[in-house]
């Protein structure tokens, strides 16, 4: 982050001086004067060159210049932020296997830190649109971060299928199963058994998944592996495995 800042940080010292000779050159004191203030304090705290408390109202040329960089700085930030946590998730997992349990926890902790500076949890609204991967990568990044947008609400999911199989949780009863992401990452999401029907079908060389209105296949879900399909579910979290039940087909 440290990086972000300095950059933004350069850019805007070099646009403040711009903005201050321009007011200069029309003879606007007050617009100089307040320029100059703002250039003072930058100086005062270069670690920190803008945040939102900085914002000022007049000049307005000021302000909107502000409002620029500020917007680029977050811009930056995020993006960082979204190239990071994959690979310190991954850093996390292998010092996890390697026993390094305490090396993996300050790992943890660096992850947390970086979302909550982008992004504070928020719970989701009930019938918020969400990836089976996204979901499936925050719960990798933090269960208890994760937990606290995610658990309990009913969304709209969206995923990969990648299968069904059975559901450990109701004999006799089978999942179908999205893509989370990343190699060996799989998403069970369980329709009730009471009213849909969830199997696999043979057509031709292929298999196609369905999933319909009990016995009625008017209106079902009909996808192959690999196709994407969409579906109401609620969160369960992160127990052995990722998982949203009382699944239920859109209506059409």
């Amino acid at each position: 982050m440290k990086s972000v800042r300095v950059e933004i940080g350069n850019r805007y010292e070099k646009r403040l001086l711009e903005l201050r000779a321009g007011f200069q050159k029309v003879g606007d004191l007050d617009g100089a004067l307040a320029v100059r203030s703002e250039e003072q304090r930058v100086i005062a705290e270069p670690e920190r060159p803008l945040e939102s408390r900085h914002l000022v109202e007049e000049p307005r040329s000021l302000k909107e210049l502000q409002a620029e960089l500020l917007g680029k700085q977050s811009e930056m930030i995020v993006q960082i932020v979204l190239e990071a946590v994959p690979k310190l998730v991954e850093m996390k997992k292998t010092l996890t296997v390697a026993g390094k349990l305490d090396e993996a926890v300050e790992v943890r902790t660096a992850i947390q830190r970086l979302q909550e500076s982008t992004s504070p949890a928020q719970r989701l609204s009930a019938g918020a649109q969400v990836g089976a991967e996204e979901v499936y990568q925050a719960y990798q990044s933090s269960k208890e971060r994760a937990d606290k947008i995610y658990r309990g609400v009913k969304v709209v999911l969206r995923g990969r299928v990648a299968g069904v199989r059975p559901d450990p949780r109701e004999p006799g009863a089978l999942t179908l199963v999205l893509f989370g992401g990343v190699e060996g990452a799989l998403v069970d999401c369980a329709f009730p058994s009471g009213e849909y029907r969830v199997r696999e079908e043979r057509q031709g060389q292929g298999v196609i998944y369905v999933v319909a209105h009990g016995n009625n296949d008017t209106g079902a879900l009909r996808v192959q592996r690999g196709a994407v399909a969409e579906f109401t579910g609620r969160c369960d979290g992160l127990d052995g495995g990722l998982r949203f039940s009382g699944c239920g087909l859109p209506r059409r």
